[in-house]
């Protein structure tokens, strides 16, 4: 018999998440702020109550929340409606946080759970949208072998690529980076493919000669096609939390004293564009931001010719005074 499942935070990821664990069989107890989710889940065979309704009937909570702010808030009421049960007479408990959070704070929520009987494992997800609803997240998990070895199974109903990676905050300190990987990634093919654009090269055929070449990544192979030449933006991942991520990363390399600027220079153009685009921007309109901000300058070709990027796009035109049109 699969067991009770509390899940908090139905949001893009969270809803398809709880979905794919009811369709395992899963008993799933849903809480979040909006009603429409909660109406989806309860057509779906889900309940949905306050935490504190279902908080003693299950034996595993995932949480599925925006930032460490508020899932430290749930782990401090999941304590209090706990502390109101006798601990002899409490079921065990594993909290599973799957959002992304500050390592920091995931290794200060476990030790903090620990005299309750409440486990606690960090289990971030990658994969957008698109893989939570086909069940085919990668998820990074921290804590334990036994801890792991206890989600594992309900893990693989909601991801195809689980992984140990390390003790508790491990999962949540990959996912930080590799955020910032893919933000990185993502900004420097935007402003790649701006500049060939200015020389008149189509974008299209940048990203299919990248895609062939060694300067392909996750973001002209997958992003660029899907939203970005098709001009949807609607990966369904926001600017403002790609931000969130990426700022998180470079504070880590900060206390790790690291001798680096990047990651601090890619938090600082991610935040110029989170102030320039709408509040519910698509992290992929990044690259709304760069065509705005790469100015088409003057530079010199082998020919010791002024070249102008961004003129008729023929890249054979000569203008008088040895300036040459592209």
């Amino acid at each position: 018999m699969k067991e009770n499942i509390g899940f908090i935070g139905l949001g893009k990821m969270g809803l398809p998440m709880a979905k794919n664990l009811l369709k395992n069989g899963y008993h799933v107890f849903g809480s979040d702020v909006n009603e429409n989710a909660l109406i989806e889940l309860r057509a779906l065979g889900g309940n949905t109550g306050n935490m504190k309704e279902w908080i003693h009937k299950v034996q595993y909570v995932v949480l599925m929340l925006p930032s460490s702010v508020i899932v430290n808030k749930v782990v401090e009421e999941i304590i209090d409606s706990r502390s109101l049960v006798p601990l002899q007479d409490q079921n065990s408990l594993m909290i599973i946080d799957m959002s992304s959070s500050y390592p920091a704070d995931t290794k200060e929520n476990s030790r903090k759970l620990e005299p309750y009987n409440i486990c606690f494992v960090d289990a971030p997800v990658s994969g957008g949208v698109k893989k939570a609803v086909d069940g085919t997240l990668t998820i990074m998990a921290g804590g334990s072998a036994e801890q792991f070895e206890k989600c594992k199974r309900l893990l693989c109903a909601l991801g195809s690529n689980i992984s140990l990676v390390g003790p508790s905050g491990s999962g949540h300190l990959i996912k930080a980076i590799n955020n910032y990987l893919s933000a990185t990634h993502l900004l420097a093919s935007c402003e790649a493919v701006q500049l060939l654009e200015n020389f008149g090269v189509e974008p299209e055929k940048a990203i299919n000669v990248i895609n062939q070449s060694t300067g392909r990544s996750g973001s002209t192979e997958y992003k660029f096609p899907s939203f970005i030449l098709t001009e949807t933006y609607n990966s369904g991942f926001s600017l403002e939390l790609i931000k969130k991520d990426i700022g998180m990363a470079s504070q880590l390399f900060k206390d790790a004293d690291a001798a680096t600027s990047l990651p601090e220079i890619v938090f600082q153009k991610f935040s110029e564009a989170s102030i320039a685009l709408d509040k519910e921007a698509d992290h992929t309109e990044i690259n709304k931001f760069v065509s705005n901000y790469l100015l088409k300058r003057g530079i010199i070709n082998d020919e010791n010719e002024k070249v102008v990027p961004g003129g008729s796009g023929s890249g054979n035109d000569v203008r008088p005074g040895g300036v040459r049109q592209f």
